[in-house]
């Protein structure tokens, strides 16, 4: 009985805070006060109920609503002697009551220290029916002030939940809202939730109809999220609330969500965004910046963030600290020409899609300003700079055939350069598993455009090592300037038995011909050969076989006595 009160309460003496009203009443705040409301139980979370017990009351009514819950349990805290309970179903049935199967009472008169009343626990109810339950205790005449406590828990698939980007916002943001619906983790389509914000402590102002057509505030359409569009205009906290009817076989399912949000005042004010198009030698665009002032309340630090995306969703970010002195702050950012080739990779416009600034002088990270689409910039590729040195295509991998087998690899590496001169080149080969293969030095006189850099790989390097064939690390010297690039890419899938052989029957690579080459050819035996060529088809009939074997082994006799029969 005792582990039972020290896993509610954490430890035993803890029945005595039932009894202090001032504590109760204060867990009263964050609960319902079921006696003059009714609550909507949540799902898959406890819900907390409570009502007073007034000097003389003998009988109290708890009454909630359920919806959609698939099981149902309750703990309640009695602290009064001789208390019996009754759970109402919807339709007026006794759905559990004091001494049947699946209600027990554990005393508070069992614990180190006897207290009035007990805990009343009523077991899973399974399928419980939609609609407004009634829990009812009746007790002698209470002949002190105290409260009831009621925590029930209902589980069920059907699930809602409100879903912000940010717990604290700023006034003048234009913040899209949504509450999720699923069943089964899966998404609840067509549905016309009710969403409405307030602020905490104020009447509940009109809600909106969320839409999940993935139109205006709502990203995705169809996934379940159910999204509105709501300005913040003052400062304060405010309370989101969410409602949805849903049907189902059994009946609508009523489902509710809240949620609380802080506004701030922002510390900074937007006094002006600049978007300058940088120009570069012979009438190119070097770079886009975007500059930005402020007005400040104070004097402060900030770092800001600025991200420029593509038509093509892919975004670059630039980042930079700043200061406000005299009420005024300025930041800029500048997105050079090779970044937006690079990593972005398509025509504009490119959109400045955020500006964020966080106001770093004390001791926590706050947001200091917030705005979304500051403008865009309308530059082709085209009109981009070139750089000194760049890579414009992927490289591509030829094998080179000698008799029948693969003799060797050209790799071929497009490097477009401004400046005609000598360029030091070079990259790392890598085979299956990591193998390093070695460096490859390709060092060229480039003429400015598009050179297409070709190194011959020979098999003898390869022929111990399965392909793909990565090459990575490149880089690029010369003109003035460096290109790198970690990845750059890779052959087909090429196997070493394909390369041509420095010593036929030499299957392993350690100079001879013996039977560790033969147990290769019994390891792969009636294995259709490789094509182009395959080492380990010695009589090159298409398979490797016994044939095979026997003709590894021809190759490995030299002693006059030789059992093999030529």
């Amino acid at each position: 009985m005792n582990n039972f009160f020290a896993h509610k309460f954490g430890r035993p003496t803890a029945w005595r805070w039932l009894l202090s009203l001032a504590t109760v009443m204060a867990a009263m705040l964050f609960s319902t006060a079921a006696h003059a409301q009714v609550a909507q139980v949540a799902m898959n979370t406890p819900t907390t109920l409570s009502a007073q017990i007034n000097p003389g009351m003998s009988r109290l009514t708890l009454p909630f609503d359920l919806s959609g819950a698939s099981r149902l349990s309750l703990d309640i805290i009695v602290p009064v002697d001789g208390a019996s309970l009754t759970l109402l179903a919807p339709d007026g049935a006794v759905a559990a009551a004091s001494g049947q199967a699946g209600v027990n009472f554990h005393p508070g008169a069992s614990l180190p220290r006897p207290a009035p009343g007990g805990v009343f626990e009523v077991a899973a109810i399974s399928a419980p029916p939609n609609g407004r339950w009634t829990l009812v205790l009746e007790f002698p005449a209470a002949g002190y002030s105290t409260v009831v406590i009621a925590t029930l828990r209902a589980i069920s698939p059907i699930q809602a939940g409100i879903a912000v980007e940010r717990s604290t916002v700023l006034v003048g943001e234009d913040v899209s809202i949504g509450m999720l619906l699923t069943n089964n983790g899966q998404p609840i389509l067509g549905q016309a939730p009710q969403i409405s914000v307030s602020p905490v402590n104020a009447p509940e102002s009109a809600a909106q109809t969320a839409i999940d057509t993935g139109t205006g505030p709502d990203g995705l359409a169809n996934d379940g999220l159910y999204s509105i569009d709501h300005l913040f205009t003052q400062a304060g906290s405010y309370q989101i609330r969410g409602r949805a009817s849903i049907a189902t076989p059994t009946g609508p399912v009523v489902r509710q969500a809240m949620h609380r949000i802080t506004v701030l005042q922002p510390t900074l004010t937007q006094a002006s965004v600049q978007l300058n198009n940088l120009a570069g030698a012979g009438g190119c665009v070097s770079g886009l910046q975007v500059s930005l002032r402020f007005d400040a309340s104070g004097d402060g630090s900030y770092a800001a963030q600025i991200q420029l995306a593509g038509s093509n969703g892919r975004v670059i970010e630039s980042r930079a600290a700043f200061e406000a002195v005299g009420r005024r702050a300025s930041s800029s950012a500048t997105f050079s020409a090779k970044d937006i080739k690079d990593r972005i990779g398509i025509d504009g416009p490119y959109s400045v899609r955020l500006i964020e600034v966080l106001d770093v002088g004390g001791d926590d990270f706050v947001l200091a300003f917030r705005r979304h689409n500051a403008g865009s910039f309308n530059v082709p590729l085209s009109g981009l700079c070139a750089q000194p040195v760049e890579l414009p295509g992927p490289l591509s991998v030829t094998p080179v055939l000698k008799s029948g087998f693969i003799g060797a690899l050209d790799i071929n590496i497009p490097v477009k350069v401004t400046v005609s001169g000598f360029y030091q080149i070079s990259y790392k080969v890598f085979g299956a598993g990591g193998k390093d293969l070695g460096l490859i030095n390709a060092s060229r006189q480039l003429s400015a455009g598009v050179n297409n850099v070709t190194s011959r790989l020979a098999s003898e390097a390869l022929a111990n090592s399965d392909g793909p064939y990565r090459i990575v690390s490149l880089l690029v010297l010369g003109g003035g300037a460096a290109e790198r690039l970690s990845q750059v890419g890779a052959s087909a899938a090429i196997s070493r038995w394909q390369h041509f052989p420095r010593i036929t029957g030499d299957l392993n690579g350690d100079g001879s011909v013996d039977a560790a080459d033969n147990a290769l050819i019994t390891q792969f035996r009636n294995v259709p050969a490789l094509v182009p060529g395959d080492r380990r088809d010695l009589n090159k009939d298409g398979v490797v076989n016994l044939l095979d074997a026997r003709a590894l082994q021809r190759l490995a006799c030299r002693a006059p006595n030789c059992p093999v029969n030529p």
